[in-house]
């Protein structure tokens, strides 16, 4: 079970831009932090609170599902610092929607949307985390150290696009349901 991390820093290009101390469901984009505007172009984050704090990563405003988000939970009590701009899942491989999850042993583990749609439960989404598929059609696949649960949408567009480019928005606490 998550809980709410006491605040997190977003960075752009290692410059702090922005501090919270709870969820924001933005847009971010414009604000005045400490060295200036936020332009919406975090590449990295700063997560500090306790073991499980977690949080999640809007690339749009309102907690909204239409674009990638990503779910960060820290293994540590240390202040962690995730790369959010970089692609989680390393492969040049275009797929529609999906849910990757994956780790970085003693720092956080994580579990990325790639659009998938809200008709998903979170029972759902934790049978795929489980590597259960009752009711949820698609595939898994594995990219290195990423396991994946890839959904099967022949209308998605395709895209190899495995982050979030455009944090507008940020939620606190437990993992968000598709």
């Amino acid at each position: 079970m998550s809980i709410k991390p006491s605040k997190i820093e977003l960075y752009e290009q290692e410059v702090l831009k922005l501090e919270l101390t709870d969820s924001d469901p933005g847009s971010l984009n414009g604000r005045t932090g400490p060295h200036g505007k936020y332009n919406g172009q975090a590449t990295s984050v700063k997560i500090f609170g306790s073991v499980s704090s977690g949080v999640t990563f809007y690339d749009d405003k309102e907690f909204r599902t239409s674009e990638n988000r990503v779910y960060i939970e820290k293994l540590t009590d240390q202040p962690i610092e995730v790369f959010i701009s970089k692609n989680f899942v390393l492969t040049d491989e275009e797929i529609g929607s999906g849910i990757f999850f994956g780790e970085e042993p003693g720092q956080y583990k994580y579990i990325l949307y790639k659009k998938p749609k809200s008709k998903f439960d979170w029972e759902g989404i934790l049978q795929i985390i489980l590597g259960g598929t009752s009711g949820v059609t698609g595939y898994v696949k594995s990219f290195g150290e990423v396991v994946g649960k890839i959904l099967n949408d022949e209308n998605e567009p395709k895209s190899n696009n495995y982050r979030v480019d455009n944090c507008s928005s940020v939620k606190f606490g437990e993992p968000p349901v598709v």
